[in-house]
């Protein structure tokens, strides 16, 4: 469990970029301390890793698009798994982070500073990711669209985000930022908070089918995430990005349809 003696770090009134690099700035190796303001990340990767993986059958030999990669946590996961993966972030402090502790694990992560938004690439993916970050971007529909754009035909997008409920709010907000000080304040705003509803209709417009949907729950007393049916307060999954926006199913097999396990 993260310590219970913490730094009260406040980014409220930044736009997200200029938050983690002001964190960043503050300590040049916070996104690698488990004890700091993102010491959660590292916690819910032991249970987003795994899962991320068997939606696409394993990692390794895929080509991987981690959005919002911030400090590497996710990306460095991968690309241990054998994956080939370009990480993107606005946050310019959070990438020379990232690049700095890739390279001194010896891996070889394409890392590019560059908004959700606005990304191009040469060519598409066999997976796109955006975990924990869809309730940080600026424009969430312009960043949807550059995940489908970039997404191969049959390849897996994986998200994980936050409900937009006051169980939410009292959770990660209230709790999280104001009360146990485990996330540094100003770190979320409840109005990017997204619904699994919303997410599912916006993901559909793009031609992204829902396969599977998890709730995840985190004991901040215990320092424990575990999967959990209610997706109240947070929730990941994958979609399939099919050929035809009102196909039933693509070739892979998967279903698309929301489903919860």
């Amino acid at each position: 469990m993260p310590s219970t003696q913490r730094q009260l770090y406040d980014v409220r009134g930044l736009d997200d970029p200029a938050k983690y690099d002001q964190l960043t700035e503050l300590e040049p190796d916070m996104w690698w301390d488990r004890n700091g303001p993102h010491g959660g990340l590292h916690l819910v990767n032991d249970l987003r890793v795994p899962y991320f993986e068997r939606a696409i059958d394993g990692y390794a030999g895929k080509r991987i698009l981690d959005v919002g990669c911030g400090g590497g946590i996710f990306a460095e996961a991968l690309a241990s798994a054998g994956a080939h993966v370009t990480g993107i972030d606005a946050s310019p402090r959070s990438i020379e982070s990232a690049r700095r502790h890739a390279a001194a694990q010896g891996l070889g992560i394409e890392y590019e500073v560059a908004e959700a938004e606005t990304f191009e690439a040469p060519d598409r993916f066999d997976s796109v990711f955006a975990v924990d970050v869809l309730e940080h971007v600026a424009n969430i529909n312009l960043t949807l669209d550059t995940c489908a754009r970039l997404l191969k035909a049959g390849g897996i997008f994986g998200f994980l985000t936050h409900n937009q409920t006051r169980q939410a709010f009292d959770a990660l907000v209230w709790e999280g930022e104001y009360q146990k000080h485990i996330i540094a304040k100003g770190t979320h705003d409840f109005h990017k908070f997204i619904t699994p509803d919303d997410l599912d209709e916006r993901l559909r417009a793009r031609g992204l089918g829902v396969v599977e949907l998890q709730g995840l729950w985190f004991d901040m007393d215990s320092g424990v995430f575990e999967f959990v049916a209610d997706t109240t307060v947070t929730y990941l999954g994958y979609a399939v990005a099919v050929a035809d926006a009102d196909a039933d199913a693509d070739s892979s097999g998967h279903e698309p349809g929301l489903l919860t396990s």
